[in-house]
């Protein structure tokens, strides 16, 4: 069986495996929202006060902000360039409306897990906060065994998921702007290198190198995206229009009806904010904060952000082109190819080469947190010196092989693990998710007193058992 075949299989399976997880995430969604009172959406003004604090908890503790960025590092990435071009592809255009009303609802479910995560998180040895699913299946429902699952499967996702779909956009991407012989060996050895120098490095100077980057970047690729779109701009209006005609009316050339066409906008949204994955609260819980609402907050707002880069990206796409039947007829099919294309005509010959640059970019500190989680999931299972060896080794493996063979079509296997992924964070957060009302109540209750910037205490919750962090 060629690579090709296996992964257009891999494809196949993820299609049916969705629909568990695609009405799970719906559901918590919607649940959220009611619950929260549409939170994402009411509470945005203390939701920048929140994140845009450079205030920590201890004296040498990780800020609000800086995880914000560290978070957003790996939320504003690939899955913000890939992911909307991907999902116009598979899905037409008008998946990029669905991609909004989930990530509307994925606003309030970014603030349940991330509450949630910050109540059940614990103490890393060298003084850090760490948490995250395993974290919170353990304390929060007393079970250590399942705790150790969900942690094997977080070091598949961002380990198996993420960085092989990072890594093989970075190559695919380096392929473009340069062809020659063994240009695909070049690129694998030296990401080989940048992944060594991640991975002799630590949380916190991923913490300090996201909070740097991470704001300019973004800034940059709205630049380029808003440069691209002026030089188009008449597309602009018809690029609008078909969002909105094509989510109720499913172009000819877009295969399996408004089903699929909602799944992939779903799948693609997820990939870029990870909204219902639980998988950011491996980041999140990290904050050294004075209450678990409002990192949830900060999160929350993430979502928002994450969202208008991915419309960008996918307005300048479609801005491009006359309509969407013009854009079937180059016959690309892939992400970065059709970036090039777009960018490629529009800015010159620079553009393979700038396309290159911000898929690097964003890859890389994506990278940076991947790795962190991985070893944070690892060192929850066990300690051992030759585990973590094992891990690098591991990681390595896949940075190269990833490299060497980059293809849209490994996104399948992400996707796949990101689905799984889904359906296990949904039923723990239907489990917990009470725990972060409470949480809110408290929260609120403190702000209508007066006090400008509440502190929590595990006291406001009707069950503190397995929260080990906060003060009686």
């Amino acid at each position: 069986m060629s690579f090709e075949s296996l992964m257009d299989a891999v494809w196949e399976f993820d299609d049916y495996l969705w629909y568990v997880p695609f009405a799970l995430i719906i559901c918590l969604g919607i649940y959220s929202t009611i619950k929260f009172k549409g939170l994402q959406i009411t509470n945005l003004p203390e939701m920048c006060r929140a994140t845009f604090s450079m205030e920590k908890t201890g004296k040498d503790g990780v800020s609000s902000f800086q995880v914000f960025c560290m978070s957003m590092g790996n939320r504003i990435g690939i899955g913000n360039i890939a992911g909307p071009i991907t999902a116009i592809l598979m899905g037409g255009p008008g998946a990029i409306f669905w991609m909004w009303v989930f990530a509307t609802l994925g606003g309030a479910t970014s603030f349940v897990e991330t509450t949630v995560g910050q109540i059940f998180k614990s103490r890393a040895d060298n003084g850090d906060f760490i948490g995250g699913p395993a974290h919170n299946v353990a304390k929060g429902l007393n079970s250590k065994r399942f705790g150790m699952l969900i942690a094997v499967l977080m070091i598949a996702v961002y380990i198996g998921g993420y960085v092989l779909s990072e890594i093989s956009t970075i190559s695919t991407s380096f392929s473009g702007a340069y062809d020659f012989e063994y240009s695909n060996l070049v690129i694998a050895f030296i990401l080989c290198v940048i992944a060594v120098l991640v991975i002799t490095g630590g949380f916190r100077r991923v913490a300090k190198a996201s909070a740097l980057v991470v704001p300019i970047m973004a800034i940059l690729w709205i630049i380029i995206c808003l440069t691209v779109m002026l030089m188009n701009y008449a597309g602009i209006p018809e690029a609008v229009a078909s969002i909105f005609r094509c989510a109720f009316s499913i172009p000819a050339t877009v295969g399996g009806g408004v089903g699929a066409m909602l799944t992939i906008a779903m799948r693609r949204g997820i990939w870029s904010n990870e909204a219902g994955e639980g998988t950011v609260t491996n980041i999140s819980s990290s904050a050294d904060v004075p209450h678990p609402v409002k990192q949830g907050l900060s999160q929350s707002l993430g979502v928002l952000f994450d969202t208008i880069i991915s419309t960008m990206t996918a307005l300048m796409v479609l801005g491009f082109f006359t309509d969407y039947d013009a854009l079937v007829a180059t016959g690309i099919d892939e992400s970065m190819p059709l970036l090039e294309h777009v960018m490629g005509t529009t800015l010159g010959g620079a553009a393979p080469t700038l396309v290159f640059f911000f898929m690097f970019l964003f890859a890389i500190t994506s990278f940076m947190g991947d790795y962190v989680i991985g070893e944070n999931n690892l060192k929850f299972i066990t300690k051992d010196r030759k585990a973590r060896i094992g891990l690098m080794a591991l990681t390595l493996a896949v940075v190269f092989l990833s490299a060497y063979f980059g293809s849209d079509g490994l996104y399948a296997i992400m996707d796949v693990l990101l689905a799984i992924c889904g359906t296990v964070n949904c039923f723990v957060m239907f489990k917990l998710g009470k725990h972060a009302l409470e949480a809110y109540k408290d929260y609120r209750a403190q702000k209508a007193a007066g006090v400008k910037d509440p502190v929590f205490h595990k006291s406001a919750l009707s069950d503190s058992s397995g929260v080990t962090e906060w003060d009686d």
